[in-house]
């Protein structure tokens, strides 16, 4: 089995110790040097808004202050990574009353983009749109509906309106082409909220598990050139249902990652703003936010596979 050898782990450290904005140092150093719970969540609360919410920046491609669904399906899924699931604490608190008060929602689920996102420096899928709200919205409500079901208060709006919205994403889960760029993610983890939360009996699970098995198949077989399909997107351990389906997948991209990282430095991203060249000084800094965070993420999938050499 290849492995990502120690002098390459210290190459990647010393790119990260050189690059990384606060609050993926704090992520690095807790990942990988036994720091701290309390340093990553003192960065974070600087991304919070009074709204209980999250922005500014919390997505380097978005430079928008303003909090959007997205920004809290990403801190919900930093902390839960980290099994920090205080419930009471503020940043748990703020994101609850933010996401059932927010006008950033509509009849299908929270929206994707919103019209301020358009005032600052972005990439060009941030565009406010709501025609393609109607479906990229499907992974953020998906993810966001299942962390409600799982740690939501069962008598509250808000998990009332989760599960109308799981309702809703169940009737009309078919083939990928219709559920974004993210909604196979979004699907896996709501699967696995319903099932952890004791909830199958609610909802059609049967359907569920199928559905969702065929998706992340299809999703890895038929769009194999989009980075957004990479299966490690969706099998996030060996221990995982949909490994065995797709085990000869997830090898060959856990091998990518180790062939693939440029010498002496971090992995690229594949992507780019894609709007004309209008923000290149915003995209150089956001490019190399991303590459640290890339490195922690491509680093933990490394480590949950076996693959991570760092004695």
């Amino acid at each position: 089995m290849k492995k990502l050898s120690v002098g390459a782990f210290q190459e990647i450290k010393k790119w990260v110790y050189r690059n990384a904005r606060p609050l993926d140092f704090a992520l690095w150093q807790y990942w990988f040097e036994n720091g701290s719970k309390e340093a990553v969540l003192l960065v974070l609360s600087s991304y919070q808004n009074s709204d209980g919410g999250f922005g500014n920046t919390i997505d380097p491609d978005s430079w928008n202050p303003d909090s959007t669904p997205y920004n809290a399906q990403i801190v919900i899924r930093l902390l839960r990574q980290m099994e920090f699931l205080d419930m009471e604490h503020p940043f748990y608190r703020g994101i609850f009353r933010y996401l059932e008060n927010t006008e950033h929602r509509a009849d299908y689920g929270w929206i994707f983009t919103i019209p301020s996102n358009d005032n600052y420096p972005h990439g060009v899928w941030w565009d406010y749109n709501p025609k393609d709200n109607e479906f990229q919205s499907t992974g953020t409500t998906a993810s966001l509906c299942g962390f409600i079901l799982r740690y939501g208060e069962k008598e509250s709006g808000l998990y009332q309106m989760a599960k109308k919205y799981t309702n809703s994403l169940i009737e009309r889960l078919g083939g990928t082409e219709q559920l974004g760029d993210m909604g196979v993610g979004g699907y896996c983890e709501l699967l696995e909220d319903i099932e952890a939360a004791g909830l199958t009996e609610d909802f059609d699970f049967a359907y569920l598990c199928e559905k969702v098995s065929c998706a992340v198949r299809q999703k890895i077989e038929t769009e194999k050139d989009n980075f957004m399909a990479n299966p490690l997107e969706f099998v996030w351990s060996p221990e995982s249902k949909y490994y065995e389906e797709n085990k000869e997948e997830v090898e060959k991209a856990l091998d990518a990652i180790i062939d693939q990282r440029p010498e002496n430095g971090v992995w690229d991203i594949p992507w780019e703003w894609y709007n004309g060249g209008k923000y290149p000084e915003a995209f150089a800094i956001s490019e190399n936010w991303w590459k640290s965070g890339k490195a922690i993420e491509k680093l933990l999938q490394l480590k949950s596979f076996g693959r991570l050499d760092i004695r």
